[in-house]
Formats: structure tokens, C-alpha cells, sequence
């Protein structure tokens, strides 16, 4: 199998902010950390920007791998921060959930810096570029799978216009595409050709999502099935926050990502795609008990963003044949240690491609998405009522996406 590990490793672009060059020098005093717009060199500065826009893709999809697993059951929220169970739950406020505001601010960077770095970059086709085109579309694509409706900053003081699933999913091909014509156009680079390929899953991803079979299909089609791009962490005690792997701060220092049930039964049953550890104590929220999820590791573990399996998934939910779609399912249940599937019926058929890649896709953000394009396919989804595994907590809710914060919808004023 080919892996590639992307340590794109850069300053936070608010570290680097831009502004722009207003009234006299105040006693000649330069502040080192504002670079102001009218100093940026695209040959000395384009490597900071693209990094720090790739960097913030890599916070924002560890956010998102925890909450969008609270949110479909992947995993069960031992929290006590009332927010965090609203995810839980279903029940997202868009007006008093300080916790959702972070998650959007935190991919709402990535899509910023991307967009911005563009700008900066647009007349210097290289990998800073292609890697800043890169961040932008995948994290555009994520606001477009996750959230109701979204937005993109049309500018450092510009606010974006108010766009809606289909509208950002075209955004997201468009990026994505830019990323992968510009990565080919460099040659004997192989973070390059990795990138050109990975932008490929996720064009092929945000088709499927728009539900554009065809075009979903064509693009996957063009994946090695050995291919697989993750985004890296490194295990810095003095920058944790930033450059390791969130997955593993909600599972080991805030002891609040808990393995439900449902997932540690398949663990048991003996299917190596899920695996826990029983830590014998209390989640946080001294309620449920901590089962603490084995996948990652620790705060250097990577996360797989795009891959060739992903891709056949694709071809094979889109073209929506089902002996085709038997032949990958039996191959992932023989991984999973378990008997051939033999139904030929085209909705039970469905629902094990998702439970399989469910399980091949286990806490990689992947989930939510596939419950969105098909409600009644994907296992273990809490329906609404008096089934929350935490009762004195409330009910669940009805919600399948998630609301843009009031924030963004009172500042910004293409939301009026």
C-alpha cells in the first residue's frame, strides 16, 4: 500500500495577519507579527501561507472527525459540557452553542487562509498554490457535507454570500480541480502527484454528494485502489492543541470520546476495523464508562483524508450494481473476519455497502455524509425521541445537518 504523510506544518494564518498599510509609521515601530499586505512576496512568503492554510485543514478535520461522531452515534459524547450533548443529541443552537461556533471558526479558517492564499499565489502556479487550492476545496466540501448552508470570504474585509449545499458543493469541485490542474503541471514532485490524486477522491466525494452518479464514478474510477493520502501530526507537549491529533484529545486528555455498544460489538465480534480499550473508569461526565477508542493512538497518529478504497465505495454506490456492489462488500466482510453476504435485494444490498464502509471508514468523517445521501442505509442512527443514552439529558432531535452559528449570520450581512 502507498501511504503518504503530509506534515504540512505552518504558522496559523492569524499568526501572519494581513492589513492593510494605512496611516504614517507610529515612531517607525514595525510589529514582527503583522506582515501587511502591501509587504507580501509570493517567492518568500507563498511557502508560509500555503502551509498555514493546509495546517488549518488538518485542526479542522480532527474537529470534525469527533463531532461529526457524536453526532451519528459513531461514537457517544462522556462530556459534561451540555454543547458538546447537543451533538449528541441532534439538537444543535445555533444561538447559544459557543462550542459550535468553534467548529465552524475552526474551518471557516481553513477555507479562509485557502481563499486567501490564493489570492496571494494566483500568479504563481506551484506547489504553495496547489496546496492552498487544496485546503480550500476539501474544506469547503466539508461545510457543504456538515453544515445546513455555508459561505466563503470573498476577501480579507468582504464577507461571502450566503450558498447552499448545491452551491458550495460546485465550489468545492472548482477548487479542488484548480488543485489538481495545478499539482499535475509540476513535475517530479511527489507531494505533487499525491495531492493531484487525493483532490481526484474528493471531486469524486462532492459529485456523489450532489448526486451526480455519472460524474462521481468517472473521476473515482481514475484512483489506484493502493492509494491513500492522510494528514499528518507530530507530538509537540508545547503545541498540541494545533499540530496533534484532536481525535486523541477528546480520547485521552479529555476523556469524553466514548465507543457506544453498538461499535464495541462489532470489536468483539471480532472485526479488526473497530477496536477499544475498556479503561476501567468513568468517561468525564461520570456517567458512561469510558471506552476509550483504539484506532488512534496517540497525538502523532495521522487521519486519512482520501483514499482508493474510499474511491471504490464511490464507484460502487454510484453505478449501483448490485453484484458489483456484493463483490466489494464481501471482500471488506472477509477483513472483518465474517461470513459472505448473499441478499441480491437492491435496499438490503444498500445498507450493508454503508455498514461496511462505516466500518472501514470508523471515525474518519466519512459517516455523516453517507447518512445524509442515504437516511434509511447507515446503522445505528438515533432516531428522534426518548432514546438519548444520557435520559435526564433531553430527547433527540431531528437535525441532519448542522445550523450556521448566529454569529456569522448577525455579522455577516448577506444573511439578512
Amino acid at each position: 500500500m502507498r501511504t503518504h504523510h503530509h506534515r504540512v506544518l505552518g504558522l496559523a494564518l492569524a499568526a501572519a495577519t494581513l492589513s492593510a498599510a494605512g496611516c504614517d509609521d507610529f515612531l517607525e515601530v514595525k510589529n514582527p507579527n503583522i506582515l501587511e499586505a502591501d509587504a507580501v512576496d509570493p517567492d518568500r512568503d507563498g511557502g508560509i501561507f500555503s502551509r498555514s492554510s493546509f495546517q488549518n485543514l488538518i485542526v479542522a478535520t480532527g474537529d470534525l472527525v469527533v463531532y461529526t461522531a457524536w453526532f451519528t452515534n459513531e461514537a457517544r459524547v462522556g462530556d459534561t459540557f451540555p454543547t458538546r450533548n447537543e451533538y449528541g443529541k441532534r439538537d444543535i443552537n445555533d444561538v447559544t452553542n459557543g462550542t459550535h461556533g468553534g467548529v465552524y471558526f475552526n474551518l471557516q479558517r481553513a477555507v479562509s487562509s485557502g481563499e486567501q492564499s490564493i489570492r496571494i499565489l494566483k500568479e504563481k502556479p506551484g506547489i504553495d498554490l496547489a496546496r492552498a487550492q487544496f485546503a480550500s476545496g476539501f474544506g469547503i466540501l466539508f461545510m457543504a457535507e456538515f453544515f445546513c448552508e455555508g459561505t466563503v470570504a470573498q476577501g480579507l474585509t468582504e464577507p461571502g454570500p450566503r450558498m447552499d449545499t448545491q452551491q458550495l458543493l460546485t465550489m468545492a469541485i472548482q477548487r479542488l480541480t484548480e488543485a489538481r490542474t495545478t499539482a499535475q503541471g509540476i513535475t517530479g514532485n511527489t507531494e505533487a502527484s499525491n495531492m493531484a490524486t487525493a483532490a481526484l477522491v474528493g471531486i469524486a466525494r462532492a459529485h456523489l454528494f450532489a448526486g451526480r452518479k455519472a460524474e462521481a464514478a468517472t473521476a473515482a474510477r481514475q484512483v489506484a485502489n493502493n492509494f491513500v493520502f492522510n494528514l499528518q501530526h507530530v507530538d509537540d507537549p508545547s503545541n498540541r492543541g494545533r499540530l496533534g491529533n484532536n481525535v486523541w484529545l477528546f480520547s485521552e486528555s479529555r476523556v469524553s470520546l466514548v465507543v457506544g455498544p453498538e461499535w464495541r460489538a462489532i470489536a468483539s465480534g471480532g472485526d479488526p476495523r473497530i477496536s477499544f480499550v475498556d479503561m476501567r473508569r468513568p468517561a468525564q461526565d461520570g456517567v458512561l464508562n469510558f471506552d476509550r477508542q483504539n484506532k488512534y493512538k496517540g497525538w502523532a497518529d495521522p487521519i486519512r483524508l482520501a483514499s482508493g478504497l474510499e474511491a471504490r465505495y464511490i464507484v460502487a454506490e454510484a453505478e449501483g450494481n448490485v453484484a458489483n456492489m456484493v463483490t466489494l462488500i464481501n471482500e471488506r466482510r472477509a477483513v472483518g473476519n465474517q461470513p459472505a453476504f448473499s441478499s441480491t435485494d437492491p435496499a438490503a444490498v444498500l445498507t450493508e455497502l454503508m455498514t461496511q464502509k462505516g466500518r472501514d471508514f470508523w471515525l474518519e468523517a466519512k459517516r455523516m455524509s453517507d447518512w445524509r445521501r442515504n437516511p434509511t442505509s447507515v446503522p445505528f442512527i438515533l432516531a428522534p425521541g426518548n432514546n438519548y443514552y444520557k435520559p435526564e439529558l433531553g430527547l433527540v432531535s431531528n437535525q441532519t445537518c448542522w445550523p450556521i452559528p448566529d454569529s456569522e449570520k448577525r455579522n455577516n450581512p448577506h444573511w439578512k
